[in-house]
């Protein structure tokens, strides 16, 4: 039992190192190309595969299916190819770390059909950390009607009426977008274009308690759900 338990986890390694070098493959080329993909490959990418195994590891112990059982899954087989080619091409650690929630997600969510599993993470491989933070941006709600009261030495002063647009709480709340935030726009017209979002104006100043609203709509929360963290058993 514990050499086929052994045996299988060997074989989804072998699956993950397979699918990885036709992540960082490129077309045969040479000289300067060539020199420069075989230290990436020594430098970057077998770091980064270092890096989503251990992920990989991390959740497949959170998950309540045996090995055995996995492996006769067609799905979760081609979700961790899917998985593992976006974790490869992702840069940051935090991005991997979302893969390997999906791939949690994929395993554990049976009332998910698996083109929508397969689809939603290849949303994830589309998008930049910046889109993740936009839309979890807008999946809450930040207006607080106790930042409208303001305290001067004795007096207790409250805000009443007063407009803004949506730009102004999200670079309240994202200030890395402070010096750019036209991304902001083109990244929100993407997630509302992918149905993630619904319509936002940014030209029109509305109450601030409009302007804060939560704008996800219910397809965006369910990509959401499938890649926030999975839970430890």
């Amino acid at each position: 039992m514990w050499k086929g338990k052994m045996r299988m986890e060997e074989n989804i390694k072998n699956l993950m190192i397979a699918t990885a070098k036709g992540a960082v493959s490129v077309f045969p080329g040479g000289g300067l190309l060539a020199e420069y993909i075989g230290l990436v490959q020594s430098s970057i990418a077998e770091k980064r595969m270092a890096d989503w195994m251990e992920k990989v590891e991390g959740t497949l112990e959170r998950i309540t299916q045996s090995i055995d059982e996995l492996a006769k899954r067609d799905d979760f087989y081609t979700c961790l190819q899917v998985a593992t080619t976006g974790a490869m091409r992702a840069y940051e650690e935090e991005k991997r770390i979302l893969f390997s929630n999906a791939l949690y997600h994929s395993a554990v969510d049976t009332n998910i059909v698996t083109d929508k599993k397969i689809f939603y993470m290849e949303l994830l491989n589309s998008y930049t950390l910046s889109h993740i933070r936009i839309l979890q941006y807008f999946s809450e709600d930040h207006f607080n009607s106790e930042d409208r009261v303001k305290r001067q030495g004795d007096m207790t002063i409250r805000e009443v009426g007063g407009t803004e647009t949506p730009m102004v709480g999200i670079l309240e709340h994202l200030p890395e977008f402070q010096a750019d935030p036209d991304i902001v726009k083109h990244i929100t017209g993407q997630l509302i274009s992918d149905n993630l979002l619904s319509i936002i104006d940014f030209s029109t100043p509305v109450s601030k308690e409009w302007a804060r609203r939560k704008h996800i709509t219910p397809y965006g929360k369910a990509f959401l759900d499938f890649i926030k963290n999975a839970p430890y058993e």
